[in-house]
């Protein structure tokens, strides 16, 4: 039996918490492709990328997410096809389903200068299963106020740009683009506004830095990430990201510890997420976890790429 109180709490914690409504993964920048489809074919391999997310763990019915992307780079067209899917469960019968196919044309302006543009399109599915709650008054049902089960499938686009080196990656994307902000509902989200800088550094004959910002918007809502993340040998890589709480009626605030391994091609990586403001009192533990593989093709003389790491 669902408890009323749980599914409140879980409802606005949620808000609070991911208002933007869009993933916000704290391992995004291995595999942008669900957020920019300017990313696909950032790898010269066929790139297959899986992330999952487990939020606020010791709490019953919290919310899960999953991404799944798959991209190739094809020379002779100089572009990037791709395909994204994305899962989104905020608990208690409320699940977003996204799939897309993506693509992206890329430009050399120069030998170190790679510029992208890129589009997907594809479907949203959004389920509501009011029967899955159990309410103090049950003629509730039904009522404006509480929906019954309710399924919808919606067209959605996506369009962005990378401008890359390889010290810096510039990028920017506009999520959901055919949205306006008067049509949200609760199955429906608006246009989401990224934009984001990370630059690549060598610190040392083994350790190399990347910096990063990430900005996103939607309507009034504002959210920043900083990370810092070190790559030891191409091969061992640790940072932290912290999202600082930028407006006084947010409740985001938090730090995420991450670290992981690239061996034979194959990734793997694990971020801990630790809550600092107010979803912290229901619980301030979440976890993802990455795992990738590479598929290699024959190499040809070509510009480098950036940062395929």
């Amino acid at each position: 039996m669902k408890k009323l109180f749980i599914a409140v709490c879980l409802l606005l914690s949620s808000v609070a918490a991911n208002a933007q409504r869009d993933l916000m993964l704290s391992q995004q920048f291995f595999s942008r492709l669900n957020v920019n489809p300017a990313a696909t074919g950032n790898s010269d391999d066929i790139d297959l990328f899986m992330l999952g997310r487990w939020q606020w763990t010791n709490v019953e019915d919290s919310p899960k997410s999953g991404v799944f992307n798959a991209s190739d780079y094809f020379e002779g067209l100089r572009s990037g096809i791709g395909f994204t899917m994305m899962y989104d469960d905020l608990g208690i019968s409320n699940r977003t389903f996204i799939t897309k196919a993506a693509y992206a044309y890329h430009v050399n302006l120069n030998e170190s200068l790679l510029l992208s543009m890129g589009l997907s399109a594809g479907v949203l599915y959004h389920r509501w299963a009011g029967s899955d709650h159990t309410l103090r008054d049950p003629e509730e049902y039904g009522m404006t106020t509480f929906p019954e089960d309710d399924n919808h499938i919606y067209p959605d686009f996506d369009l962005g740009f990378e401008l890359a080196s390889p010290k810096l990656l510039v990028g920017g994307s506009i999520s959901h683009l055919t949205y306006n902000e008067e049509d949200v509902t609760t199955a429906k989200p608006g246009r989401h506004f990224y934009t984001y800088v990370r630059g690549l550094f060598a610190a040392g004959p083994s350790l190399d830095l990347a910096p990063a910002i990430v900005y996103v918007h939607r309507n009034k809502v504002d959210k920043i990430e900083l990370n810092l993340t070190g790559f030891y040998a191409r091969m061992f890589w640790g940072g932290v990201t912290y999202r600082p709480d930028i407006h006084a009626d947010w409740s985001s605030n938090d730090l995420t510890f991450n670290l992981g391994m690239e061996y034979n091609r194959f990734r793997i990586g694990y971020a801990f997420e630790w809550g600092l403001g107010d979803v912290s009192k229901i619980s301030n533990n979440s976890h993802e976890l990455l795992l990738s593989y590479r598929i290699p093709k024959p190499k040809k003389e070509k510009y480098v790429r950036f940062m395929e790491n």
